[in-house]
């Protein structure tokens, strides 16, 4: 994508205007590309930290909590 840019006198306007738009595409396809990794890595580490993703420690049973254990979880600030 660093091409340096030809000198030919002998193309047209339309032909360099085409040559110039091309390279332009694969200019914003290349950084569209850079995005979409970085989204994709972003997404990856993600995954590792959310509940139930395969592999990760298993969470309690909801059930099988005790209603101190649940009221422990709540933030009980007066209002």
């Amino acid at each position: 994508m660093t091409r340096k840019p030809k000198k030919d006198s002998a193309a047209t306007p339309a032909a360099q205007v085409a040559q110039l738009m091309g390279e332009m595409t694969e200019t914003a396809l290349a950084g569209q590309v850079v995005g979409l990794k970085l989204l994709a890595a972003e997404m990856e580490a993600l995954s590792h930290m959310l509940p139930g993703v395969p592999g990760a420690d298993p969470q309690p049973n909801p059930e099988s909590r005790t209603d101190a254990e649940i009221e422990a979880d709540f933030d009980n600030m007066p209002v």
